[in-house]
């Protein structure tokens, strides 16, 4: 602060008791003695108000900016809890509709076990590739257990069992009868196979 800004406040101060002195109808040197404690007494309680007010103040404020912060994280906690829902929503719409897709795959395979002429069986095995590219843009992977592995209810569902030869062990896959997939790392539909006894 500059000497000019520091006589400008001693001014101010001044200026402001000749203003309390007026208001109060006497100059402060000519109170006496029992006057003059009076009066500072009232100044003192006056000021006693002032702190009580401004500690309110304070604990207002406070309360407010806390309530504030509170609000601010609710919010975001809404934004979180609103945008994992809609991510929700898309995998489930993704997932029912990989699903129905897995049926036309299905049809085409059985198609082309089929008899066929040259030029139907391109244009089945045409549709098969688009049908793969299709399931492998949306995320989808195709998986099949080897024939002798071991067999894993969490991929693989056992449609039958069956005896082994001599060489099979008790437990493992037998032969492979449908596909599986998975959208990223969910099993959507498990490997169909026979499963030794």
């Amino acid at each position: 602060m500059s000497k000019k800004d520091k006589r400008e406040e001693v001014e101010e101060v001044e200026e402001n008791t000749r203003e309390e002195e007026t208001k109060e109808g006497v100059a402060i040197d000519e109170l006496d003695e029992a006057s003059a404690k009076d009066l500072l007494k009232k100044y003192i309680e006056e000021n006693e108000g002032l702190k009580t007010e401004n500690e309110k103040n304070k604990l207002a404020a406070e309360e407010n900016h806390n309530d504030y912060l509170r609000a601010r994280a609710d919010c975001e906690n809404v934004r979180k809890r609103k945008a994992e829902e809609v991510r929700n929503a898309y995998d489930d719409g993704k997932l029912e509709a990989v699903t129905k897709i897995l049926a036309i795959g299905d049809s085409l395979d059985w198609a082309l076990k089929m008899e066929l002429d040259d030029k139907t069986r391109e244009g089945i095995e045409k549709l098969v590739k688009k049908y793969h590219e299709a399931l492998e843009s949306l995320g989808v992977k195709e998986f099949s257990p080897e024939e002798g592995s071991d067999f894993d209810p969490n991929t693989a569902a056992a449609v039958m069992q069956v005896d082994g030869d001599g060489n099979d062990k008790s437990g493992t896959v037998k032969s492979v009868f449908g596909r599986g997939f998975k959208l990223g790392e969910k099993v959507i539909r498990y490997a169909q196979v026979s499963v030794v006894k």
